[in-house]
């Protein structure tokens, strides 16, 4: 059994050319309706046959029969969103709104699909209207929030993410995304809270990992910012985040290097002053190959501030502690290209032995 149809008017003139094929974009008159109407046929039809559009001289007519066989404009085009294809899904959403302006679901996925485009203004108001119909949906206060962040209004996107927590306590992304911001706006311990909450409920998101890591190193808890970026590692060892863990990790050590050692570390110096012995005289090839196997097994991390001698190489014998690698690798690159960042200073204790070496 149908429920009675539902009429969308548009005006014709309004319509969209660019959602026609290249060659139908600059049709006139009968053809270019036909075109329309045939573009529209193709973007409602249901197995149930529950979309009628008619093309007049100047409206586009679009008439919808629910039935228990044939989507709803607004389940059509979630549908649409859900296949990746957001034209089609938020040209939908808008028809569903012309049909009924207080569909929740609808302004809920419009909002979304448009922050995600990046139409961010529009977006807000939509989201707005959203949890103004629906005020307990929390995942309408978070998508909110997300796009206010994205617009730069971090104080609305926080009053936004907070009443998605209260809604939801349980809810992760919730706390992972209000945690972000209060660490961007310099709220450490109240985004450390947040974002403590969100490693135990999403325990294997890297994301969660790295913005807890960075709170807790703008908090100072170096140690334990430091665990969080290697859980990073662990859960997204190949992608971006990995890279950015990584050198937050040397700049975490850098610190703590320099606190322990003064302006210049001896025990550095010295690592250095015996690279540039071994590698005088030695090939170019050779010199590469060291560095690069240092560097590779830097990939997993090197223990720079622990001076046990635990790590191995091919290329060399005995055994080493991090910073003598640390050192070795600097030195190795120095001398076959100096361009390269390692991403931790040992410039003063390479210019030391240098400066000694040359004496020598």
């Amino acid at each position: 059994m149908s429920d009675s149809p539902h009429e969308v008017q548009l005006v014709l003139a309004e319509f969209d050319r660019s959602q026609l094929s290249e060659s139908q974009r600059d049709l006139q008159g009968d053809d270019f309706r036909t075109a329309v109407q045939d573009h529209l046929s193709a973007q409602f039809i249901d197995e149930g046959g529950a979309a009628e559009v008619v093309v007049t001289e100047d409206r586009i007519i679009i008439r919808w029969s629910a039935s228990s066989e044939a989507k709803s404009i607004t389940e059509r085009g979630i549908n649409w969103l859900k296949e990746g294809d957001y034209e089609k899904g938020i040209a939908t959403l808008r028809l569903a709104l012309l049909r009924n302006s207080t569909d929740s679901a609808a302004l809920f996925n419009l909002g979304m699909a448009l922050s995600d485009k990046g139409v961010l203004e529009e977006s807000v108001n939509f989201l707005k209207q959203s949890v103004a119909v629906h005020p307990s949906h929390a995942h309408g206060w978070v998508a909110l929030g997300v796009a206010q962040a994205r617009m730069g209004d971090d104080a609305s996107a926080i009053d936004s993410l907070k009443k998605a927590v209260i809604i939801n306590p349980k809810d992760g992304y919730s706390h992972k995304n209000l945690g972000a911001l209060l660490s961007r706006m310099g709220n450490a311990n109240e985004a450390l809270k947040h974002l403590q909450l969100a490693t135990q409920m999403l325990p294997t998101d890297p994301d969660t990992w790295f913005n807890l890591a960075g709170a807790l190193a703008e908090a100072g808890v170096l140690d334990d910012a430091d665990e969080a970026y290697k859980k990073v590692i662990h859960l997204a060892p190949n992608g971006p985040l990995a890279h950015r863990s990584e050198a937050a990790r040397n700049r975490i050590v850098e610190s703590t290097f320099r606190e322990r050692g003064g302006d210049l570390r001896p025990d550095a110096f010295s690592y250095c002053l015996s690279a540039l012995q071994r590698f005088d005289g030695m090939p170019k090839a050779e010199i590469q190959r060291i560095t690069f196997e240092i560097a590779m097994l830097g990939t997993r991390g090197l223990q720079v501030n622990d001076p046990a001698e635990q790590y191995t190489l091919n290329a060399i014998p005995g055994k080493f502690s991090g910073l003598h690698l640390l050192c070795i690798e600097y030195v190795g690159f120095k001398l076959i290209d100096p361009s390269v960042d390692l991403g931790f200073d040992l410039s003063a204790e390479y210019a030391a032995a240098c400066l000694i070496r040359g004496k020598m």
